[in-house]
Order: C-alpha cells, then sequence, then structure tokens
C-alpha cells in the first residue's frame, strides 16, 4: 500500500510540475518528423494481463513495421529529437501515465513485448507477479543493453532472446523474491542516479572528442559574437545593469548552442566542409536569432535591442563558417602525405563535368594530381576562373598549356565536349605526347555510359581508360 501511495505522490507531482516542459517537447517532436507525440505499444503487465505503454515518440513513424522490434545501435529509424530523448530516457516520461492508472510501478521488472514473453519458461513467469516498473532491475543494476550487442549483428531478436533477456529475467526474478517497500525507495534512488550518469558514456564521449572540442570552440564563439553586436550597437558604452547584457546572453548560447546540434552542425566531416554544411549554419543561425529575440521580449527584456540579434547573427555566422573552413585545411593538410609531388593536370571541359572532376582532384589530399587549368570549346569561358582554376583557352592552346605548365595528364570530360572536340583532344594529346585520360562525370557512371552515347570511353567501376598506355598507380 505505502507503494502505491507513492508512486500516485510521484507520478502527479511529475505529470504537474514537469508539464510545461512536456508540452515543448511535444512540440519540438511534432516539428522533428511526422506521426503521433506518443508511441502506444502493448506490453505484458501484472497477472499476464497486457496494457499500453505510454512513451515519447523517437523514431519514424511505424518504425515497428520496418524491422526488428528492438532498437539496435545507430538505428537509422530514430530521430534527431528521439536521439536526444533516448540519450537522456526522457522518452520514458510519460509513463507516469502508466504509474498513475496502476498498469506500472515506479520501480519493477521492465514490461516485456508479448512477443519475448512467449520465451518464458514456467520459473521466469514469476516475474509477471509485480506491477512492471518504470526502473527496472537490469536497468539499475545491470549493464547498457545497447552496448551488450556486438557490433555487425544480423539477428538482433535471436541474440536478445539467447543472451540478454535471460540474464534481465535472473535479476528481476532475484528482485521478486527479495522484493521490499524499503527496498524499492533504495531502487529509487539508485536508478534516478543511474538516469543521470548513465548520460554520460564514456566511450561514446571519447569517439567524438573532436565533435565536442569543436562545440566548445563555438560557445566561445557565439559569446564572443554576442559581446562585439552588443557593444556595437551601443556604441561600445557598456550598461549599468550588467544583467541587461547577461540576461539575453545566456539565452542566445543555450539557443544557440541547441539549434546548432538540432541542424546537425556537429555531424558531418570537417574535411568535406562545403555548401550543405554551411546551409546548416545558416538555418541554426537564423532559427536561433528569432528564437533568442522573442524570449528575450516575454522575459521582461522589451527594452533589448532587437537589432544586436541581427549584428550577432552576421559576426557568429562569419565565425562559425571561418573555423570550420580554417579546421577544413588543417585537417586535409595532415592527410595529404608530406613531401610527395604532385603531377600537374590539365582537365578539358569546363562544364558541370570538367568541375567534377576538379573538385575531385583537389578535395581528395592522397589524389597523385593537382589541377592548374582549364581547356573548354566555349570561347565565352576563356579566362574565367572555376574553384580559382584558370580557363585556358581552347583545344589550339593545349601545346602550349601543356608545355608552359609542365603537365603531366590530361583528363578529357567527355559530358562537356562534342564527340569532334573529344577526338581533335585526344589527337593532340598523341602528337605533344602527353598521357591523357577520358573520364565519365559521375552522372554517366550512375547511367552505364557517357552523354554523347560513347561507351567505348568508360569501364566498369568507375575506373577511367588511359587510351594511350595504362594508367599510373594510384590516378584519379
Amino acid at each position: 500500500m505505502a507503494k502505491r501511495v507513492v508512486d500516485i505522490a510521484v507520478a502527479v507531482f511529475g505529470l504537474v510540475f514537469f508539464l510545461p516542459f512536456l508540452l515543448l517537447i511535444a512540440l519540438f517532436i511534432k516539428l522533428d518528423s511526422s506521426g503521433p507525440i506518443f508511441f502506444r505499444q502493448e506490453r505484458v503487465g501484472r497477472d499476464g494481463k497486457p496494457f499500453r505503454i505510454f512513451k515519447f515518440r523517437t523514431m519514424v513513424q511505424n518504425a515497428y513495421k520496418m524491422g526488428s522490434r528492438l532498437t539496435t545501435k545507430r538505428d537509422p529509424r530514430v530521430t534527431r529529437v528521439g536521439q536526444i530523448l533516448r540519450w537522456f530516457k526522457i522518452d520514458e516520461f510519460p509513463q507516469l501515465i502508466n504509474v498513475l492508472v496502476g498498469d506500472m510501478s515506479l520501480i519493477g521488472p521492465r514490461p516485456e513485448d508479448a512477443h519475448f514473453v512467449q520465451f518464458y519458461d514456467e520459473r521466469q513467469r514469476r516475474t509477471l507477479s509485480v506491477r512492471p516498473g518504470m526502473l527496472g532491475p537490469s536497468q539499475i543494476l545491470g549493464r547498457d543493453e545497447l552496448e551488450s550487442y556486438p557490433e555487425g549483428l544480423k539477428d538482433t531478436e535471436q541474440y536478445y532472446i539467447d543472451h540478454i533477456l535471460p540474464e534481465k529475467l535472473e535479476r528481476d526474478l532475484a528482485y521478486v523474491e527479495t522484493a521490499s517497500f524499503a527496498g524499492d525507495m533504495k531502487l529509487l534512488l539508485l536508478g534516478l542516479w543511474a538516469v543521470v550518469a548513465g548520460a554520460v558514456k564514456t566511450k561514446f564521449l571519447w569517439r567524438r572528442r573532436y565533435r565536442i572540442a569543436l562545440f566548445f570552440l563555438d560557445i566561445g564563439l557565439v559569446v564572443l559574437s554576442c559581446y562585439l553586436a552588443f557593444m556595437v550597437r551601443n556604441e561600445f558604452a557598456w550598461p549599468e545593469r550588467s544583467q541587461f547584457f547577461v540576461l539575453p546572453l545566456l539565452i542566445t548560447v543555450v539557443v544557440r548552442a541547441s539549434a546548432l546540434a538540432y541542424f546537425g552542425a556537429y555531424q558531418g566531416v570537417l574535411a568535406y566542409f562545403g555548401l550543405w554544411d554551411m546551409i546548416a549554419l545558416v538555418k541554426a543561425v537564423a532559427t536561433s536569432a528569432l528564437i533568442a529575440g522573442g524570449l528575450t521580449f516575454f522575459v521582461g527584456l522589451q527594452m533589448f535591442p532587437r537589432s544586436v540579434f541581427v549584428v550577432d547573427a552576421a559576426i557568429v555566422l562569419f565565425l562559425l563558417a571561418g573555423l570550420r573552413y580554417v579546421l577544413r585545411a588543417v585537417s586535409r593538410a595532415r592527410t595529404r602525405q608530406k613531401g610527395r609531388r604532385r603531377d600537374k593536370a590539365l582537365v578539358v571541359g569546363a562544364g558541370m563535368g570538367g568541375e567534377q572532376i576538379v573538385r575531385a582532384l583537389m578535395d581528395d589530399p592522397a589524389c597523385p594530381y593537382q589541377p592548374v587549368g582549364f581547356i573548354d570549346e566555349s570561347p565565352e569561358r576563356w579566362g574565367s576562373l572555376i574553384h580559382g582554376i584558370r580557363i585556358l583557352g581552347g583545344a589550339a592552346e593545349v601545346p602550349l598549356a601543356v608545355s608552359a605548365n609542365g603537365i603531366e595528364a590530361v583528363f578529357i570530360c567527355v559530358s562537356d565536349l562534342s564527340e569532334s572536340g573529344v577526338a581533335e583532344i585526344v589527337e593532340t594529346c598523341q602528337k605533344v605526347g602527353v598521357e591523357y585520360r577520358v573520364v565519365p562525370t559521375l552522372s554517366d557512371l550512375l547511367h552505364g555510359e557517357s552523354r554523347n552515347g560513347d561507351r567505348d570511353k568508360t569501364v566498369p567501376n568507375g575506373a577511367v581508360t588511359a587510351t594511350n598506355g595504362t594508367p599510373r598507380p594510384g590516378a584519379a
């Protein structure tokens, strides 16, 4: 009876006290992905009676129809907001509703899916003699279940039945046989600590130490940007009341850090930071500026100048992007083999295909070629720059470009040239004795043929053709 009184008291307090927080989570879930706010699944309760559990939805809609009943490591069905909710176990919070109505207790064996209950033997079914709990003995006394699965596991459910479920049931049986009110209160405190401590996963954090370092560098830049924007707006005069700046600063830092994480600012690979990563930064900065500006108004700082957020957005975007471009350059410099000579290359074709080839040569630190010029059929493009590489002229300029720049390889993009243009360039390369490669673009490879229909100029597996001999080792 005492345990039930505690269950009801804690459930009512938790649901009422955290109601605004729960409503905010519900809003984020709806904004993040389509589907219901709650995940309702049938579980087996006391005496084998089925009930529907309440959890915040952390996966895409109808996820359980797409594969395993169990969540796996790096499960692609988990949403962005769902990852955060799972990390801090917030997705379990709505089970206070189940506790309040009597389907569950705060402490007890975790309720199991009916599919797995059918594998219980007679002794293991004794775990169904008590109410299932929000916090179970295995969560408190056992290890992280997801970490128990070996990497590359194909049949997650069978591994769970054979290895994980029996261990969980042994702990649950030990609890059932020794359950007491004092023991439950002790487990409740241990469970709360396990939830807090479980949010700090040492191995996970170590693997992502560079992303965490970037996060704290960003926080420093956000603070610097806020300070500069505020001082510029106030003509470098500090306000008499420090809180007039401190409170908007705290709001901006929290909101911007959340927005950066939400829009994936720490999920990209810095060595390949590019347009789409920049777009994510723009979204994060713009969204956080709007939210922070609105929050400062509603917390009583109506006199705080909104133009600060506009100036701040411009400054912080420059700082965040600049930091990433610097780190990208450092990362590529480390990857590139020191002292290795790169052969100078000429790219024929200054259209989309040629641009892809040059970008691939420039972005790959281990590539043995360095593009130094373009050749193109269109006179209006001559003299222009693509990624800083000049278009030197047409086919007539190939011999001079080869001799003047010490060209050792010519890459011919068939999708950017006419058939006669390809033939002319090949003939010229043969005359001057320079190695050349006829290269299909990525879109050509995906379609299985070059755009001008010349199948003989492509080879399987995305390789390139060295029509005057065997390609050098490591050729693009």
